[in-house]
């Protein structure tokens, strides 16, 4: 059975192939249109996974799509006429990243679009599902685990918002679920426009808290009640303008007397902003930690699997899999609506097919890969080439005298981070790095920390042991630094003593491990610093 999963018209569209169970392909379609967190229909992405592949959309059993359309379609209209007439600007052209109306006649069109795009007469059927339906799969049916609670935490406008679910062999169960506009998605989201910052600019947010005292805590917990037998969530809406407004205007007048004015975007952060910054991150480890306990007691199982928007915040995943709630922990890397091609694809087969679980999640090399057709372009451009009989050694070697390397290798990751396949390495032990890296390199704020890849078999050499968390490969958590080497690596050492860690297995990435191991064995350090080219 062939199944490809899509999302697109929302934010960062993507594509995914699952043959019998397998995920043979993945890709995002900014990869291709060079358009981040792009919502645009996955055109490229869907080319290339059916060219990899040598098949044709006609080839494939199903596709599916990660929304029900009629389920956006009720979801707003209950909201417009909730707070009409105010509320008829959710139907207005800002109210999203792409016109509302528009997404869901696209929605609608869909089958058009994808036989009139890929030359296909539509053999294939097409599915819809429920977003966080996808999320839930995407979690749960990648882990390695039969018996799991299933928490995704997002915020779907077809209706959903958070879910805790039961997930058994190849069947997920619900327990308990909070609706549009409850979800603390929205709040994190409206903070994080009164410090100045834009949609999906929430992960700078993360970075800054670590500078900060929360001496804010208590206005960000007026803003929501979270019942903590029942699960009941209720946000304040006096200090909410979401629900009549949509993207366009997050909050009321009314936040000012909580938080004073909103930083205007690209003025001085001082450190009130810090200090909001880390307010909103403690009350995120607190809900985060809250949720998980009302998982393990609605289902009463030792593994916990996490999706979602708000699972990409890594330093309450770390407060989550420090709780010793749960023996085992599977963050989905794709946490966010990049994930939800593979979810859908997913669900359907396992839920909806009833076909028995074989795939688990090892890497996320599963994108393109472009080897011979480098070298015309390196000759394009007049940099100078050599071939190298031990070329690992000499990467290595470079990054221990202090220069910046570019590392290109094999399949693209998937996802938000990069992983070793599309990479820019550095020397964590220069005090000066950081400084390079954000202010020559990448150009953005000096508080952004950089992550470590470090040999899986070294990790608790570095870093305070998390044997919870299964998914330390993919920079989807944070980590304790130990004291004797805080000060051996400044480059990735975070304010507050943290750092955001990829292991790398040789299985999986054998030419980035050779080098990190190359690296150990010239400077006793086994790990490098990884940032993506973006």
């Amino acid at each position: 059975m062939k199944i490809l999963g899509i999302s697109s018209w929302f934010h960062d569209s993507s594509a995914c192939l699952l043959v019998d169970g397998d995920i043979v392909a993945y890709a995002e379609e900014e990869r291709f249109s060079r358009r981040k967190h792009t919502p645009e229909y996955p055109k490229s992405a869907i080319d290339w996974i059916l060219d990899e592949n040598g098949l044709c959309l006609d080839d494939l059993d199903e596709v599916v799509y990660f929304m029900n359309p009629w389920g956006y379609l009720a979801t707003g209209v209950r909201a417009v006429l909730a707070n009409f007439p105010k509320s008829l600007a959710l139907a207005g052209p800002k109210a999203g990243t792409v016109w509302p109306l528009m997404r869901l006649r696209s929605m609608a069109g869909l089958k058009r679009q994808l036989c009139r795009d890929h030359n296909a007469r539509g053999k294939f059927k097409l599915v819809y599902l429920n977003h966080y339906r996808t999320h839930q799969a995407s979690a749960f049916f990648a882990s390695e685990f039969d018996d799991v609670a299933i928490l995704t935490m997002d915020f779907a406008v077809d209706g959903t918002t958070e879910v805790i679910a039961e997930g058994r062999g190849n069947k997920i169960d619900d327990r308990l679920m909070h609706t549009v506009p409850n979800g603390f998605a929205l709040l994190y989201a409206t903070i994080t426009h009164v410090l100045g910052f834009k949609w999906y600019d929430e992960f700078k947010v993360m970075g800054m808290a670590a500078y900060g005292e929360p001496r804010f805590l208590d206005g960000i917990e007026k803003l929501y009640q979270l019942d903590p037998d029942s699960g009941e969530l209720q946000l304040d809406f006096s200090y909410f303008d979401f629900q009549n407004y949509g993207m366009q205007k997050l909050f009321t007048e009314r936040m000012k007397e909580l938080f004073g004015e909103p930083r205007v975007p690209g003025s001085e952060i001082t450190q009130k902003e810090y200090d909001l910054a880390v307010s909103l991150q403690e009350a995120t480890n607190r809900y985060g930690l809250a949720m998980a306990r009302l998982a393990k007691k609605l289902t009463n199982s030792k593994n916990l699997c996490m999706a979602g928007g708000v699972a990409q915040n890594c330093v309450m995943n770390q407060v989550i899999c420090e709780s010793g709630l749960f023996e085992n922990v599977f963050l989905q890397p794709l946490a966010g609506d990049v994930g939800c091609s593979l979810g859908g694809a997913l669900y359907r087969y396992h839920q909806d097919h009833g076909q028995p679980r074989k795939y688990s999640m090892r890497h996320l090399y599963l994108g393109p890969s472009y080897d011979e057709d480098v070298e015309p372009v390196i000759d394009r451009t007049g940099l100078v080439a050599r071939d190298s009989e031990d070329w690992h050694g000499d990467v290595a070697q470079a990054i221990a005298d202090g220069l910046v390397v570019g590392f290109y290798d094999g399949r693209m990751e998937a996802g938000p981070r990069a992983l070793g396949s599309r990479s820019i390495l550095a020397d964590a032990r220069s005090p000066e790095m950081k400084e390079i890296l954000n202010s020559r390199v990448k150009h953005r704020e000096h508080f952004r920390p950089f992550a470590p890849s470090v040999l899986a078999d070294k990790v608790d050499l570095v870093f305070e042991p998390l044997p919870t968390c299964r998914s330390l490969d993919y920079m989807i958590v944070t980590m304790n630094v130990r004291p004797e080497w805080n000060d051996q690596l400044p480059a990735i050492t975070h304010n507050d003593g943290t750092a955001r860690v990829q292991t790398v297995q040789k299985a999986y990435a054998s030419n980035y491990y050779t080098i990190i191991e190359k690296f150990f064995a010239l400077t006793g350090v086994p790990l490098v610093i990884n940032t993506s080219f973006n």
